[in-house]
């Protein structure tokens, strides 16, 4: 049975809380594995399961642990953070984290631009798009599933090895990138992309459409990326602004 001590100031169950980060952090806990039952935890720790649940809600409420409906709650794996006041592509911001970026080119063709796109990219009724769908690793883990799509002058994408970074990719072709805008919402996975992102039906994800625009304000592509929110998160700087009265 683990040591905690009731005549300590400390409550029992953020002891226990401390206690499994303790073990979390000296490797006797890995990321992505279940943490034990409550009852075999109060076994464990010769508490009641109210105390463990306390214990554990305070784990949940740091993203220490995960809950997964109708499975358990597991050790969080370290999240890949994107900073939203910089302009920065997926596998910038895994080798600037220190993690290996990887990518599965899914599909690349040219299709019939959709409405939407049209009016992204400043197209014409009947003009064809580039489509570029492709799976994201980070450390062999899939975190984003990514559909772009560009005007027909950037055909030249198709001959091109897609599996490496596109922006990469368009500044050695002379495209260098400047403003772009992001909407951010939530979505909730379909059968296929559960299947790529290695998740269950219906989870929920972060849904991120973007527009990126050359130096010139011409439209280079419109973007879609459903995106594994147990894996991935965006942050941004806000400044506090003082208002008198």
């Amino acid at each position: 049975m683990a040591e905690v001590t009731r005549d300590k100031t400390s409550p029992l169950y953020i002891q226990i809380a401390e206690d499994i980060k303790s073990r979390i952090g000296q490797g006797a806990l890995l990321p992505n594995t279940r943490i034990p039952t409550e009852m075999e935890l109060g076994t464990h720790y010769g508490v009641s399961r109210i105390t463990i649940r306390k214990a554990l809600e305070l784990l949940v409420d740091e993203e220490i642990l995960i809950r997964k409906q109708q499975i358990g709650t597991f050790i969080s794996d370290e999240k890949l953070s994107r900073s939203l006041n910089s302009f920065m592509g997926f596998s910038q911001t895994c080798e600037v984290a220190g993690h290996r970026p990887g990518t599965q080119l899914l599909s690349a063709e040219l299709v019939k631009a959709s409405s939407s796109h049209r009016e992204a990219l400043k197209l014409l009724e009947g003009d064809k798009a580039i489509r570029i769908r492709r799976l994201r690793y980070c450390d062999d883990l899939p975190v984003i599933l990514e559909e772009n799509h560009f005007p027909k002058k950037y055909a030249w994408l198709l001959a091109e090895d897609l599996n490496e970074s596109l922006h990469q990719l368009l500044q050695r072709h002379g495209v260098v990138l400047g403003n772009g805008t992001k909407t951010i919402g939530v979505c909730y996975a379909t059968k296929e992309e559960a299947e790529w992102l290695e998740i269950k039906e219906k989870d929920a994800l972060i849904v991120s459409r973007d527009v990126v625009y050359n130096v010139a304000g011409e439209p280079v592509y419109s973007g879609k990326e459903i995106i594994n929110a147990d894996r991935y998160e965006y942050k941004i700087l806000a400044n506090r602004v003082w208002k008198e009265g």
